[in-house]
């Protein structure tokens, strides 16, 4: 039997070749999108894959990818052709250098692959259309908020003749109600003076034809001056490397809020992703996951 006389070099050379040929995963996909494999054969891409510098990747007519590179650099590709992935990492974008985005980029990446990206969700985009009486919250329970910009979201009920939002206090008591017209199922309300940081307050909703019939009492919050100055500082950072028609940065920054428990927020942020590219599996994951992932983490506490 004959053996190798490897080096301790040469060992640790095999090893971070081996490291190095995973270093890139596929976060979003939508159409037709291949990647080449030894041997020149190509198959399709899905949410989670990981690749090497080596490959190449192939987009078809009206397709789109998202990947995450080493040191958690995000690329989107869009136009079809064939890309060296290679190549795609030695292109800079105005992110790179931004190290909330990188942070956060790699929430992304962990909680869309543990989401379920990659399987059919069988979801819509937006706002769901339910035949019941009463609205479903989409917000999810325990968000917080900045007290002058709650954001609240449910699903569209056929029929309903407009919305009824009511805000109550820790006794149950309506503190504010507010209506909106039937095309919307998301508001946005001011509450700074109303309410105080630190207790749970709720809300509900109900259609104006059965008023009476409203959705659970679901509880959220409002930060403290001091904490949503910092929280504001750091969105900021995010928000200057942006580009508003991209959707994994919308991810990046829903994935910011969903660490910082500002969930209501996230799931605009990450609804925002999955509307810019319809259909992108990854994306839907985590905006249908996203209450899910709150509930395991209120548990886990």
């Amino acid at each position: 039997m004959r053996y190798l006389n490897l080096s301790k070099g040469m060992i640790g050379g095999i090893l971070l070749s081996v490291i190095y040929a995973q270093n890139i995963t596929v976060l979003a996909t939508r159409g037709d999108v291949q990647v080449e494999q030894a041997g020149g054969n190509w198959v399709k891409a899905t949410a989670g894959m990981k690749l090497s510098e080596q490959q190449k990747i192939r987009l078809g007519q009206q397709s789109y990818v998202a990947l995450v590179f080493p040191g958690n650099k995000a690329r989107e590709l869009r136009q079809a052709g064939t890309y060296v992935l290679a190549q795609l990492l030695a292109q800079k974008t105005s992110s790179d250098d931004n190290p909330y985005a990188s942070k956060y980029t790699g929430y992304v990446l962990n909680q869309a692959v543990a989401s379920g990206a990659g399987r059919a969700s069988g979801k819509t985009l937006g706002a769901v259309t339910r035949s019941t009486m009463a609205p479903m919250p989409r917000t999810p329970i325990q968000s917080s908020f900045y007290a002058e910009k709650v954001q609240l979201n449910w699903d569209r009920v056929p029929g309903s003749e407009g919305y009824i939002v009511q805000i109550l206090d820790e006794s149950g008591q309506v503190i504010l109600s507010r209506e909106v017209s039937a095309e919307q199922t998301a508001v946005e309300l001011n509450l700074e003076g109303k309410v105080k940081a630190g207790p749970c307050y709720y809300w509900r909703v109900s259609t104006r034809r059965h008023p009476t019939l409203h959705s659970n009492n679901a509880c959220f919050r409002v930060l403290s001056p001091e904490k949503a100055a910092a929280l504001k500082r750091e969105e900021e950072a995010i928000r200057r490397s942006m580009d508003p028609n991209s959707a994994i940065d919308y991810a990046t920054l829903g994935a910011f809020y969903e660490q910082n428990g500002l969930y209501g927020y996230a799931w605009n942020a990450y609804n925002q992703a999955a509307t810019l590219e319809p259909g992108a599996d990854g994306y839907i994951a985590l905006r249908d996951e996203l209450s899910q992932r709150v509930t395991r983490a209120t548990v886990a506490e």
